[in-house]
């Protein structure tokens, strides 16, 4: 059985093996890594394989169906010598190892292989090899997809006049944007869980990949789970790049007010580290998002009080769009720039006069997401550049008539705007301005336009570096035993209720 190799930048890595468990683990952790892998429990079939597709490296198992891994790699070789080879096995004797490293194996592993050693050695093999046939070659070109180093942020705090940092999702210059980006600086290397709350459709996910790129936590994956897929299972999915990761990341778990009592009991066992999710102890900062609804769910007692007072002792509430009404016409400009960019390149990114009073003149009940779902809806009835009241007024007719799914989400009331002459736009802030078409824009299912939902952003690649979250997410000691721990977790999601759902 194969898995289509991924097209992705990355160099193509064959995987033989014959447990489906270790098979797709290695699949979904390379494929997370960046590289092109292909999964095949038989050796015959990933020979036929090789013979159409020209690999970079494999990872073989010893104990395969027809031939053991030592003549599955000569058989190998022989169509594709330049091949790379790292063994990983629970059958390797020390005898057959040193045979095995006598024939010129770059890397030989006992299962279950600890996955951040086992893509250390395939990235040095990897770059080695990339290395000497720049070497040959005459090329100075990277390795694709080689680790840049981090930005350098402040040491101090800015002052309160000013943006505590440049942002990159979510845009602003208000005093109520202000001072929300100096609380935020605040709490950016705390390792405690983050609540985030506020009304729904705020952009949580937003100021939480914020809240990544300005922490020790910035070279570490920014991971991201929805109440709707809050479960061990999928979860380890998520959060299989923290394994990968030198440094620790963010996981980002929105929707909270929506959980469960099995989800529940999930994400308490996920802020302790126990049970299936002991492997990733340590291994990211939680950051969780919720909207007022959760507060009433404690009171109704269908949310665990002793969870919600875990959860919440460190709590910001991201402000309205009401309370960033200077910061509308920015935040516009920047949505229908990244839908131009990423989805539609007819899509206008210019707001005429009018446009811009209506929508200063909104009180936006639905905030940051109603905000892009009826730009988007407007975008197609744009006559030229730049998006007009017409526009506006044509797609709000739309919304009002299939409003959104989620009852918690009010529709637009509709304001009449002041006149054109006697609205007074404020000029957004020149380092706003500059970055209004650099990050990509996310937008909740719930309020996504008809067209195909623009890819989420990743964290700001960032310079040099100061300090790592590496120095403060380390295993207890030595004796932790990595892969046996990941081995346990994966046993346990296997045997979960929830697998015989579905």
């Amino acid at each position: 059985m194969s898995g289509a190799a991924k097209d992705t930048t990355g160099a193509k890595i064959l995987v033989v093996e014959d447990s489906s468990v270790f098979r797709e683990m290695q699949g979904l952790l390379l494929r997370q890594a960046g590289f092109a892998a292909s999964l095949f429990e038989n050796p015959q079939a990933a020979l036929l394989e090789a013979a159409k597709t020209k690999f970079d490296l494999v990872v073989i198992d010893y104990e395969l169906p027809e031939m053991n891994g030592e003549q599955f790699m000569h058989a190998l070789r022989a169509i594709q010598p330049a091949i790379h080879v790292v063994f990983v096995s629970g059958s390797l004797t020390l005898e057959l190892a040193v045979k095995l490293s006598q024939q010129n194996v770059a890397g030989i592993f006992h299962k279950p292989a600890n996955p951040k050693q086992l893509l250390e050695k395939i990235n040095e093999t990897l770059s080695r090899a990339a290395r000497d046939t720049a070497v040959r070659t005459g090329s100075n070109s990277p390795l694709p997809g080689a680790r840049k180093a981090p930005a350098a942020l402040p040491a101090t705090e800015p002052s309160a006049g000013q943006l505590a940092y440049e942002p990159h999702y979510v845009l602003g210059g208000s005093d109520n944007f202000r001072d929300f980006t100096h609380r935020l600086w605040k709490v950016r290397d705390f390792r405690a869980v983050l609540l985030l709350q506020g009304e729904a459709g705020s952009p949580f996910e937003l100021f939480a990949r914020e809240l990544a790129s300005i922490s020790v936590f910035r070279d570490g994956p920014v991971m991201v789970s929805s109440a709707a897929n809050f479960e061990p299972r999928k979860l380890l999915e998520v959060l299989a790049p923290s394994l990968l990761s030198h440094d620790a990341g963010t996981l980002i778990v929105t929707g909270v007010e929506d959980l469960t009592a099995e989800q529940q009991k999930t994400l308490e066992n996920l802020t302790t580290g126990r049970d299936v999710f002991l492997p990733f102890a340590r291994r990211f900062r939680l950051v969780l998002a919720a909207t007022g609804r959760l507060a009433e769910r404690v009171e109704e007692g269908t949310f665990g009080e002793t969870l919600y007072y875990k959860i919440s002792s460190l709590a910001l509430t991201v402000p309205t769009l009401r309370q960033m009404r200077a910061d509308l016409k920015v935040n516009a400009l920047h949505i229908l720039a990244q839908h131009q960019a990423t989805v539609d390149a007819c899509t206008p990114t210019a707001l005429a006069p009018d446009a811009v009073a209506w929508i200063e003149s909104q009180d936006w009940p639905g905030n940051y997401a109603e905000l892009a779902r009826l730009l988007l809806l407007a975008a197609p009835h744009a006559h030229g550049k730049a998006l007009d009241a017409a526009a506006l007024d044509t797609a709000l007719e739309e919304y009002l008539a299939a409003p959104p799914p989620r009852a918690s989400r009010p529709p637009i009331a509709r304001v009449e705007p002041a006149p054109v002459a006697a609205v007074a736009v404020a000029a957004p802030a020149p380092a706003v301005a500059a970055r209004a078409t650099v990050a990509s824009v996310s937008v909740a299912p719930a309020v996504a336009a008809p067209a195909p939902a623009a890819p989420r952003p990743t964290a700001p690649v960032a310079t040099s570096r100061v300090v790592t979250s590496c120095s403060l997410f380390r295993p207890a000691s030595n004796a932790y035993n990595f892969g046996k721990r990941l081995t346990e977790s994966i046993a346990v999601a296997e045997n979960a209720p929830s697998e015989a759902v579905a």
